[in-house]
């Protein structure tokens, strides 16, 4: 049958407009796949080292996710190098692949990287390094992050003195360095505040990550007499295995919460603002090369369970405001092991004691060795 002349006009039209959709769709295609790869490839970019995989449940999720949101809100590109070995050549490797890929801000997560990092440092003037510790500054061709923990471990501290039926409180961490020590105090003397009979008991793992060793500490600190624990850890492990034998706990992570009953609080941390704040710095218009972030600062917080005693939970945030309105973690009588007087009535531990030189621990703090 032939078509009339309006049926072939017709079909032309479609025909025409089914073209220019196509050629609409190529443009865009295009313009993505090379000048859109043009524009991420000349964003400013970011570096993430991790020493654990960056999907593991509890601190490096919790940083990589912070960091993330924190770069996609300037734009920022974000690679992240995980499961990295901080003893031997892993980290060289990684920093070039990242520099290679015009990284200019690189953080580390892992405190023990610091240590490797001041010849790599020197290889890259042109890069700004920022080592997670603030207890020992190796070079001052790096930035030192971390936060004030020793606040939060406070009012955790008071928490578990408060709920232990026992008067025996754990405090599982991986090494005695200087910002463990303090955490280890500040815990130390939120318990002695509300309980001063009672005994805090401390179990050294020896590694950032060992559901092994963490599982023979937290079985020797139940069997020792704890009823309430808390812990240091780059995982999440040690709560879901306190739990599994009935321990209280305050969790280091976020997601604490999530499992009830024996979760009394999370220690949480808004990785969010705090790589937001560190973005924001220009390391070659600044002196300072330190940042020791905390509760005024609103990064991190004491999050309580829903389900403490009206009395629990009244003293606790009482304390915290106490914090908040400037009351020093670090001050009035304190004793330590070996019965020196570090700090006396009146006075405040100054904030380069608290980050260079406590090597040392209060009275009530008992160091439980492995058997």
């Amino acid at each position: 049958m032939k078509l009339s002349s309006h049926d072939m006009l017709k079909r032309r039209f479609v025909a025409f407009a089914l073209l220019q959709a196509f050629l609409l769709c190529l443009a865009i295609f295009l313009s993505i796949n090379y000048f859109g790869s043009a524009i991420w490839e000349k964003r400013d970019a970011v570096g993430l080292i991790l020493a654990s995989p960056k999907d593991a449940p509890g601190w490096p999720r919790e940083m990589a996710q912070g960091l993330q949101k924190a770069c996609n809100e300037r734009s920022f590109n974000l690679y992240i190098e995980d499961n990295v070995n901080s003893d031997d050549n892993s980290l060289a490797r990684v920093t070039e692949n990242l520099v290679n890929k015009g990284v200019k801000k690189i953080f580390l997560a892992n405190p023990g990287y610091q240590h490797n990092l001041e010849a790599i440092a020197r290889r890259y003037p042109q890069v700004e390094f920022y080592a997670n510790s603030v207890g020992e500054t190796i070079s001052d061709r790096m930035f030192n992050y971390s936060m004030r923990y020793y606040e939060v471990r406070y009012l955790a501290g008071m928490l578990a003195g408060l709920h232990s039926q026992t008067g025996i409180v754990g405090y599982l961490a991986p090494f005695p360095a200087l910002e463990t020590r303090q955490d280890v105090n500040a815990f130390a003397l939120g318990v002695l505040k509300v309980r001063p009979e009672a005994r805090i008991l401390v179990q050294w793992t020896g590694q950032w990550i060992s559901p092994e060793k963490e599982n023979k500490a937290l079985y020797i600190l139940k069997h020792e007499g704890a009823d309430v624990i808390t812990y240091f850890a780059a995982s999440q492990h040690p709560a879901q295995e306190a739990a599994a034998l009935g321990l209280d706990y305050i969790d280091f992570h976020g997601a604490g919460l999530k499992t009830p009953p024996h979760c009394l609080a999370s220690i949480e941390t808004n990785w969010q603002q705090v790589y937001g704040k560190l973005l924001h710095i220009n390391g070659h218009k600044t002196a300072n090369k330190v940042y020791w972030q905390g509760i005024l600062d609103d990064v991190i917080t004491l999050r309580l369970a829903p389900n403490l005693s009206p009395r629990e939970e009244a003293l606790v945030l009482r304390a915290r405001q106490e914090l908040l309105q400037g009351y020093p973690v670090f001050s009035g009588n304190i004793v330590d092991r070996d019965g020196h007087v570090r700090c006396q009535e009146g006075e405040v531990i100054a904030n380069n004691s608290l980050r260079e030189k406590m090597d040392w621990l209060v009275k009530g703090v008992e160091i439980i060795e492995t058997r």
